[in-house]
């Protein structure tokens, strides 16, 4: 994980490593020079991570799998076993299979079924609802656009967070590119593709300008794209105030679910569910995900201690050992709750 510098301007506030420092309007501008003086009041600078979260993912099944895990793509619970009032497997459709193939279709059983099912939560439900249950939760689909500009159409050297009326505005460095986002708003089409609207681009460039001494347009932008957050709802009407916490159902013997929750928080939701199942089955151990390095992290801090020698040794630059380290190996910082 890759620390940046980042500080919250006019309305926003942080915490991370090192400690904050409270900013003037003329401290804020020279490290960020882009802001409009007028929009600005004064700042707090302070310390954030980084991560790149398709890579996360990956590791993330590539360690499970090292722990025996059997991960499978392509293929979807369409069904619940049952014996009796208990849930006793599922049955799952290969969606790579040719169609009218015998084998299309299979039975997985277990003692303990966790469907930890993100924005799909509500499909679980559905399949409640066939036998008649109700599950006592229901996840809505909240959609998150970003906006793609390079470094050089804004002069900053850290990244910006501010608060909008609805929401919140993150200006982060990513490489050679800038990073805007997000958005909030309700998303009920096709769960597996979110796409962003005109709506949502002109929405992020409209909240970003009020702050930029030089306007973003569309000629700007080298990419845009979107994502779902799980949120459990019946809180609020507006997605940007649904809970981010996650919570943990049994609306059958031998079924768990677990739903809502943040990215950052997924070992916190796996520790509680998993706990959950261990105190069901008994003489089965609790989660280690607390204390349960990634793979990639043993011998991170030593490497990253020793960059410049490894650097000398394989006569690169320095900055691209460290690039190595921070994309290809997982920092112990993943390992914390």
């Amino acid at each position: 994980m890759a620390a940046y510098d980042a500080f919250a301007g006019l309305f926003g506030g942080g915490r991370g490593m090192p400690l904050h420092r409270h900013l003037t309007r003329e401290g804020a501008r020279r490290i960020f020079p882009s802001l409009r003086p007028d929009t600005l009041a004064g700042a707090i600078r302070y310390y954030d991570g980084q991560v790149d979260d398709a890579r996360l993912v990956v590791t993330l099944a590539r360690t499970a799998a090292s722990l025996g895990a059997t991960a499978v793509t392509s293929a979807r619970a369409v069904g619940l076993i049952r014996q009796a009032r208990e849930v006793t497997g599922v049955r799952v459709r290969d969606l790579d299979a040719p169609a009218g193939s015998p084998d299309a279709e299979f039975e997985v059983r277990a003692r303990t079924v966790i469907a930890a099912t993100g924005v799909w939560s509500d499909d679980m439900s559905r399949m409640l609802n066939d036998v008649g249950l109700r599950p006592g939760i229901r996840v809505r689909a909240s959609k998150g656009v970003h906006l793609v500009v390079p470094r050089s159409a804004i002069t900053g050297e850290t990244g910006l967070i501010l608060r909008t009326a609805t929401s919140v505005l993150f200006v982060i460095p990513w490489g050679g590119h800038w990073i805007i986002g997000t958005t909030d708003t309700d998303w009920r089409l096709d769960r597996s593709h979110p796409a962003a609207s005109a709506r949502d681009i002109q929405y992020l460039l409209d909240q970003v300008n009020v702050v930029l001494d030089r306007p973003l347009t569309t000629a700007d932008i080298e990419g845009v794209y979107a994502g779902l957050r799980p949120l459990l709802a019946g809180e609020a009407d507006s997605t940007s105030k649904l809970s981010r916490e996650h919570a943990v159902f049994e609306p059958m013997l031998g079924l768990l679910l677990v739903a809502g929750g943040k990215y950052t928080t997924y070992r916190v939701m796996a520790s509680d569910v998993v706990d959950h199942a261990a105190r069901r089955l008994g003489g089965v151990r609790r989660s280690r995900t607390a204390d349960l390095p990634l793979l990639g992290a043993d011998g991170y801090p030593a490497m990253w201690r020793d960059r410049a020698d490894l650097a000398r040794r394989h006569g690169v630059p320095v900055g691209v050992v460290e690039h190595l380290l921070e994309r290809y190996a997982a920092s112990p910082s993943t390992c914390s709750r």
